[in-house]
């Protein structure tokens, strides 16, 4: 070609998720017989959800009324009666809200808004992202910078919410940004953050002049007694805010590819209002997002059928999450937080328990040359090394806490898997594969022997563990 099209900024843009799945054909290709259970992506669909009939009924309602409107374009900021709904049912939530319907943006799936709300900032302005982060975020973001993401540290020795002092070091180191994100609930850890977190990351965002970003796709999927704060409602009247929310985790139609953003307290900054309208014109050069999923979004969520649907799903779900946590945490060499919200986990490797020097016996010869071969190229996490191993031995995928921008060490899981017996399967020979993988290591092996005894003979010593032999813990 006359000039090299390549971007070489393709780089900053990640997104193992799905990514990893290339790696799964390439393996299948080595070994036909080897069958998969994907744990990487947050498809119901995908993980034995069925579709509900109400939702099923309203799409052929739809399809087949006189006209076939819904076949058609709508209007580019998405159907007008729609976006008029949503602020109705954003209100309910959030009784002190301003908002209304010209400042509701419809776009073809969450990650089409996303993307244009980074690409319309200026240039070199940042917009801070949580670590771990949800890849697409802090990707998008990045490669519209065409600079690493900038991260506030989510801590999992509390529940995984936001380090509130390091976000503010990093909010008076670096000027340039101008937006905190917040996934919340969260995409990829599962928590949801306190009344008390969320009022002090508005308290920052004043104190610095920002605008907040709250990904809240996930609101409707909490569990137990746990509060989801509407962040909407602390903000009111102090800092401008973008709602990001969608259609396709609480009800099983991800394929739908229906998100909106919602831009609250437009009126108190001119220059976020005149950013709010960028993002409306970048969306509409699309023309208009799915007409469909609009066309029957307010019928769903109003249907005397959904409380119950997602009631049922919620009741799951929740089941998943206990057992996982149960199975997992029995593992000595993880630590593991359950979700709250959302349908992810994201348990992470002890201090020091993963080396260079670890792997798991892999049958196929061709298989573990195609595994030896990905693992000695340069910059290979240790947690990709532990799931690589993983997915080679026994048909396991899930994706590496690194590759969700993660400081920490770990792997990201969905809850989803909806056989009780599969799932009890599946994450009793996730726990056997992390132990004989960390164990390995002679050196590691040894340490952890001598201290699993010490344990167990401290517990007899103080009359903890009757009459158990010690070789048991063993």
């Amino acid at each position: 070609m006359r000039q090299n099209p390549f971007n070489a900024k393709v780089s900053l843009m990640k997104y193992e998720i799905r990514e990893i799945v290339d790696f799964v054909e390439k393996l299948q290709k080595l070994d036909p017989s080897l069958e998969i259970e994907f744990e990487n992506i947050g498809d119901p669909i995908a993980k034995g959800w069925p579709v509900p009939k109400f939702l099923k009924s309203l799409i052929n309602e739809e399809t087949d009324r006189e006209g076939d409107a819904v076949f058609g374009y709508t209007h580019s900021r998405g159907n007008p009666a729609t976006r008029k709904w949503i602020v109705d049912y954003s209100k309910r939530f959030s009784p002190s809200s301003q908002l209304d319907f010209d400042n509701i943006l419809i776009t073809s799936g969450l990650g089409a808004g996303i993307s244009a709300a980074y690409h319309m900032l200026a240039k070199g302005l940042r917009i801070i992202q949580p670590s771990p982060s949800y890849p697409t975020h802090a990707s998008m973001e990045s490669f519209a910078a065409e600079k690493e993401s900038i991260s506030y540290i989510l801590k999992p020795e509390n529940d995984w919410q936001p380090d509130l002092e390091d976000l503010e070091n990093k909010l008076q180191e670096n000027p340039d940004i101008v937006g905190i994100l917040i996934i919340n609930p969260n995409n990829p850890t599962g928590a949801v953050y306190s009344r008390e977190t969320l009022e002090a990351m508005v308290d920052l965002a004043e104190k610095y002049d920002c605008m907040l970003i709250s990904d809240e796709i996930y609101f409707r999927m909490i569990y137990g007694e746990t509060e989801f704060a509407q962040i909407t409602e602390i903000a009111h009247n102090r800092v401008p805010i973008i709602v990001m929310r969608g259609l396709s985790k609480d009800v099983p139609w991800p394929g739908a590819r229906c998100g909106w953003l919602e831009f609250h307290n437009t009126h108190l900054d001119e220059d976020f209002k005149k950013y709010a309208e960028s993002v409306k014109k970048r969306v509409l050069m699309e023309v208009c997002s799915v007409s469909l999923p609009q066309a029957i979004l307010p019928k769903i969520y109003e249907h005397p059928e959904f409380e119950a649907w997602i009631e049922e799903y919620l009741e799951g779900l929740s089941y998943n999450i206990n057992e996982i946590t149960r199975i997992l945490s029995e593992n000595p060499y993880l630590t593991v937080n359950p979700a709250k919200g959302a349908f992810y986990m994201m348990p992470i490797f002890k201090d020091g328990v993963l080396t260079n020097n670890q792997s798991l016996e892999i049958e196929n010869e061709k298989v573990r040359e195609f595994v030896e071969s990905k693992i000695s190229e340069p910059g290979i996490s240790a947690d990709k090394r532990f799931v690589y191993y993983l997915l080679a031995t026994t048909g396991i995928c899930i994706v590496p806490a690194s590759s969700f921008f993660s400081p920490y060490l770990g792997f990201r899981v969905t809850t989803l898997t909806r056989s009780k017996e599969q799932l009890a399967n599946i994450y009793e020979t996730l726990s056997k594969a992390v132990t004989n993988y960390v164990e390995s290591d002679k050196n590691l092996a040894h340490e952890s022997l001598q201290g699993r005894q010490g344990l167990a003979l401290k517990e007899l010593e103080h009359g903890t563990t009757a009459s158990r032999d010690v070789s048991e813990s063993i």
